[in-house]
């Protein structure tokens, strides 16, 4: 049987290894594509269908649409994949190598949010997706940590199946 999408831990090592910081300054912005890619083809084999809108000219920067299901009202699970620059005199391990270090995961995108991206395939891996009544939608976006522009691209494309909810609207 091919495997689907790596195990957890693999799926960490790959997408802290792929550099993805966003930056106003231009010598240290870096493109997000390579993680995207990776997550696309991902939840390709999961069985999602996959959009990448790309953000700029040259492509290097872009947001994924991953969606399973069909309908309206969808569950959307959103995170970015960019992270903040960093530097290597206040780290200990290598920021682009996972490292496990009492009892605990290191790397660039760990906690925000490189790692919530990893999560979902795994809670997902062996769902059933023929049988979602309603769509199940991921989004990855890129430069949440400068401009917004992902966030920004989506807005505009006015997601269709997706509800939305405020958090003031949400049970306490």
């Amino acid at each position: 049987m091919a495997v689907k999408a790596p195990q957890l831990i693999d799926l960490l090592q790959q997408l802290i290894a792929l550099p993805s910081i966003s930056s106003t300054m231009p010598t240290l912005d870096q493109g997000n594509r390579h993680v995207i890619n990776a997550l696309a083809n991902w939840l390709e084999n999961l069985g999602f269908i996959t959009e990448i809108q790309p953000l700029n000219s040259d492509g290097s920067k872009a947001n994924l649409i991953a969606t399973a299901g069909k309908g309206n009202n969808g569950l959307v699970l959103a995170g970015h994949t960019d992270t903040v620059p960093f530097d290597e005199n206040r780290w200990n391990s290598d920021p682009f190598k996972l490292t496990e270090a009492n009892d605990r995961l290191y790397g660039l995108g760990t906690a925000d949010m490189k790692s919530f991206f990893a999560l979902i395939i795994e809670a997902i891996r062996d769902l059933d997706l023929s049988r979602l009544q309603q769509p199940l939608i991921i989004l990855a976006t890129a430069d949440e940590e400068t401009s917004m522009s992902g966030a920004k691209a989506l807005n505009a494309s006015h997601l269709p199946g997706a509800r939305l909810r405020s958090l003031a609207s949400l049970p306490a």
